[in-house]
Order: C-alpha cells, then sequence, then structure tokens
C-alpha cells in the first residue's frame, strides 16, 4: 500500500504542477542560477566543464547547460539515462528497486512529453537532441565519493540536493576534489524547517497551493505524514559552516520559492497554536524557504 500512496502522491504533483515546475527549471533554476555567478565571476558556459551533481530524473539544468555549448557530466543516485522505456525499468530497478523503478516509468508514460515541451518553450529552442552530448552517471550512494577524475570542472552545481546528504563536510570536500582551481559550485538548499521543507508535496506551494490534509510544520511536530525521502534536518549555519571547511563561500543568503533573495513562505500559517508549538524555532527560520550558497576553489 505504501508504493500505492506514493504514486498517487506522485500523480497529484505531477498532474496539477508539470507545467509550472518546468517554467520553474527555465526561469528560476537555470537562469537566475546564471545571474547569480556572473555576480562572482562566472560568467560563460560555452566549453566549459559542468557538473550536474544530482541532476534529477529529468535533469533540465544539464540539458540546459549543453544547449549552451557546455561539456555537462550529470549525476544522480538514481538512474537517469533516457533509455527506452523497458531498458528504463531494467536499470532503474537493479540501481535504484522496484519503488524507484515503478514511480519513473510512471512520471515518463505521463507526464514527461509535456514537461519537455514546456520546457523546450521558455528555452526558445529544440534541447531533447542535446541529451546525446551528456554524459550520465549513477552514484553509489552508499560510497562517500564519486568516480569522477580530480580538478575537472569549472562548475558544480547542486539544485534541491544539500539538504538530503547526510555528511556534508563530506560533499563540500568532495566537491572541491572535481572543481579546478578558480572553479565554483552553486548550491541550492531547500530548508527543512520551512513550510515546504518537510517534503510532503502537498505543501510544495504553501501560498498558493495549502494541502488539506496535512497539518503545517507536520513534519516538525506530529510527524504523521513523513517524507519519503532522506532529510538530513541542518540548519542555514552548519550548511555554511560544513563548506567554508573546504571552499571560499562568496555568497549564503535566504531566497524565496522563485530565487529571488528575501520574502517568506507561509506567514499566514504560523499563528495560534502552530506557532506556540513551533515557539523553539526562530521566525525567520520557519518562514524562510531555501538559501543559495555560492562558493568558489582557490
Amino acid at each position: 500500500m505504501d508504493i500505492l500512496h506514493e504514486i498517487k502522491d506522485v500523480f497529484t504533483y505531477n498532474l496539477r504542477f508539470t507545467e509550472r515546475i518546468a517554467r520553474h527549471a527555465c526561469h528560476n533554476a537555470f537562469k537566475k542560477t546564471l545571474r547569480d555567478l556572473e555576480l562572482v565571476g562566472f560568467t560563460e558556459l560555452h566549453r566549459k566543464n559542468v557538473l550536474d551533481l544530482g541532476c534529477g530524473q529529468r535533469y533540465p539544468f544539464a540539458l540546459l547547460c549543453a544547449a549552451h555549448g557546455a561539456n555537462v557530466t550529470a549525476l544522480d543516485i538514481s538512474y537517469v539515462k533516457p533509455d527506452i522505456l523497458p531498458l528504463l525499468f531494467v536499470l532503474a530497478l537493479k540501481h535504484n528497486g522496484f519503488k524507484r523503478a515503478i514511480k519513473s516509468c510512471f512520471r515518463r508514460l505521463l507526464f514527461d512529453k509535456h514537461y519537455y515541451r514546456v520546457l523546450e518553450a521558455c528555452a526558445g529552442k529544440e534541447l531533447l537532441p542535446f541529451r546525446k552530448e551528456i554524459v550520465f552517471l549513477t552514484a553509489d550512494p552508499k560510497k562517500a565519493n564519486y568516480s569522477l577524475p580530480s580538478e575537472t570542472f569549472n562548475l558544480i552545481t547542486s539544485n534541491a540536493v544539500l539538504e538530503h546528504v547526510a555528511d556534508v563536510s563530506g560533499f563540500a570536500s568532495e566537491v572541491k576534489r572535481m572543481l579546478r582551481v578558480g572553479g565554483y559550485f552553486y548550491g541550492y538548499i531547500h530548508n527543512f524547517y520551512s513550510l515546504s521543507g518537510g517534503h510532503n508535496l502537498g505543501w510544495a506551494f504553501p501560498d498558493e497551493n495549502p494541502s488539506e490534509i496535512v497539518p503545517p510544520w507536520d513534519h516538525l511536530l506530529e510527524n504523521r505524514f513523513p517524507a519519503h525521502v532522506y532529510l538530513n534536518r541542518y540548519k542555514p549555519e552548519q550548511f555554511e559552516k560544513a563548506f567554508s571547511r573546504h571552499l571560499e563561500v562568496k555568497v549564503f543568503e535566504a531566497r524565496d520559492v522563485n530565487h529571488d533573495a528575501g520574502g517568506k513562505e507561509g506567514e499566514r500559517f504560523l499563528a495560534g497554536q502552530v506557532a506556540k508549538e513551533l515557539a523553539e524555532y526562530a521566525r525567520e527560520l520557519l518562514l524562510t524557504r531555501s538559501y543559495c550558497i555560492i562558493c568558489q576553489k582557490t
């Protein structure tokens, strides 16, 4: 029954938000990442070696980088190589188990065609032909390091991945090893303590589509609707400290749902009894959706 519940959640989420998340991937996760990187000195993707670390099932950032002339490696603990559906199921089953294989094929069949159509419309160009230029790799989640050469990449990005990493300092050490001197790391962290940070799909967009079933901040209170994924519960200062041990931190700041500085999430829900029950947490921590971190290897 657990897998049926997860598939139902995935179906509902994609049915409601596929177009939105495709637009978000292009306009916010890609274009605003480039905007932020330009401010610290990274101004050109063409011919640069880029690692999309935790690229996700649809790997939009990797596709968009490849379309801009970068040499792209896309790595994830899930099997994401764009094989034909039967082969995808077999290899996803081998690498990630039955549950992930079913969900990956289910999403591919019902939603991915529309997702990529919207993504290409936002980008203003065809993107899927660039899949053949991306190196796809599947990481072993049991290993602390990645099977990639040292001092290779000009840019390593990680979007909504760090909250799932058990050893963040070890992750930062690996990033340092793989970066060339002068190279940049760009991380976007979904704050666990935010209303959406519990990764319950019903609270993906709290201010526009609040859940009618899951109580606000359930993951910090009774946790009656636990996430289907591992979350490390790091606070922002812990992330910043972990990376500062290995790299020069250029930027660390709060971001809203559109990847812009400032802005709060879920303020109207942090009231009454809920506010009393969450009194041990700083209000700003509870209302900040995400954090952006930019580091350089010097």
